[in-house]
């Protein structure tokens, strides 16, 4: 058996869980390894000093003040994460609306504006065609007309 297998197999030989080939090899791994027994001597020191210790009981109420105290500080924490991604969304939108001040303002620069004179000038009647002739409208306005009466 190597070292790791050997430290791992210390608590559960302490315990009792180890089944008999378990238990056989690990014992004769600890015959043949100082490093091994010293830190399964610890571990054995500390495991009855534990298993020697009076217990003492919890005082009335110490368990619901505890439960009670891990449920403020989960719901802390459940309060900053919603807080977070507001705030990050909020900023996200004001970049997006600052860029495009931005961009607006070089895409004015770069085009000249002239003032208009009159409203006409930039929109003849000559351009707009209300009734297209092969348009529904156009053949209703051309089969109406005066010159095409029967």
């Amino acid at each position: 058996m190597r070292c790791k297998k050997a430290k791992v197999l210390i608590s559960p030989y302490i315990d009792g869980e180890l089944s008999e080939g378990e238990r056989e090899s690990f014992e004769s791994h600890m015959k043949d390894c100082g490093n091994c027994r010293a830190e399964f001597e610890e571990t054995r020191n500390v495991h009855n000093l534990f298993t020697g210790a009076e217990r003492f009981g919890a005082n009335y109420g110490f368990t619901t003040r505890v439960l009670a105290n891990l449920e403020t500080k989960t719901r802390r924490k459940e309060l900053l994460v919603p807080l977070f991604t507001r705030f990050v969304g909020v900023v996200a939108v004001l970049m997006i609306i600052g860029i495009g001040i931005v961009s607006g303002r070089f895409i004015g620069r770069s085009f000249s504006f002239q003032k208009p004179g009159n409203i006409a000038t930039f929109f003849p009647l000559d351009t707009f065609n209300a009734t297209p002739p092969d348009s529904v409208g156009g053949v209703y306005l051309a089969m109406t007309e005066a010159g095409n009466e029967k």
